[in-house]
């Protein structure tokens, strides 16, 4: 019986050795695909950089800036706010962003925007750069002198899975990196699977998910290193979480201590009944 204990002692005391703690490797961000020998600090690193092209349902922020506030107010008619109302709109933090749902356009299901006096103007799949110079052919018929500002309204993703602050977020910049859209939502916790995690992104003729390596510093090359507007972030556990016996190594200590003290007592109490 003593026997028979202490190799299922040992048997799960290996299983625990295996699948508890997490490795440190495994947490380690932007790590080098290759040993060369090189400071990372001086690797010149290139971009995957694409232009977006803007969807059905994104938002876009269209200002028409001129010297007579009248005509201002004429052309940004529902889609224009004072600098007070929009501080006081964006002073939640990161829900702020939903202020471009008040004070932007909408792309409808046909793909147009609806502007004050321009009228209806297609949007869907054009880069921003495409749409403004559309938009300022359009104002030519009106005005002579006047700054057009066109801007995505915001990158909004959602964050799923094993953050330390799950949820939709809105970053107000024209582009974000992954690492960013993380940062921003606290952080993965230690548990999450930094290798595998999927990126679900919507494309003109669907939706694809992705799997991407947040470890390997190559990611900086490929089109997935910049988040896309309505992106879901899904990260899953280790399978340290799974067995829950502990994720780091005090906790596993811990358990094994307890399982030690129990076999134990279990190996007294049937000796002593002999």
């Amino acid at each position: 019986m003593t026997n028979k204990l202490i190799f299922l002692f040992a048997l799960v005391f290996l299983m625990l050795s295996t699948h508890s703690c997490v490795p440190r490797k495994k947490m380690v961000y932007l790590q080098p695909s290759t040993k060369e020998g090189n400071p990372i600090d001086s690797i010149a690193f290139t971009y995957d950089r694409r232009a977006y092209k803007l969807q059905i349902n994104d938002i876009v922020s269209v200002k028409v800036h001129t010297n007579d506030n009248e005509v201002n107010e004429y052309f940004n008619v529902g889609g224009s706010q004072d600098n007070n109302s929009m501080r006081m709109m964006m002073g939640g933090g990161g829900a702020g962003g939903d202020i471009y749902y008040m004070t932007g356009y909408t792309i409808n299901d046909t793909g147009y925007i609806d502007l004050p006096v321009i009228g209806t103007v297609e949007a869907v799949d054009r880069t921003i750069l495409e749409l403004k110079a559309e938009i300022g052919e359009r104002l030519n018929q009106y005005l002579k002198e006047y700054y057009l500002e066109v801007k995505l309204g915001g990158l909004r993703y959602s964050a799923l899975g094993e953050f330390n602050g799950p949820g939709k977020y809105i970053i107000l910049q024209n582009q974000a990196t992954i690492y960013e859209a993380i940062a921003n939502a606290r952080d993965l916790n230690m548990v999450a699977n930094r290798s595998e995690v999927r990126l679900i992104r919507q494309y003109p003729d669907g939706t694809r998910v992705h799997t991407i390596n947040l470890l390997d510093q190559s990611l900086i090359h490929t089109p997935y290193y910049f988040i896309q507007p309505n992106d879901v972030i899904y990260v899953e556990p280790l399978r340290a979480k799974s067995w829950g016996v502990g994720i780091t190594g005090a906790q596993t200590l811990t358990t094994i201590i307890s399982i030690i003290t129990s076999s134990l007592s279990l190996v007294l109490i049937l000796t002593s009944t002999r």
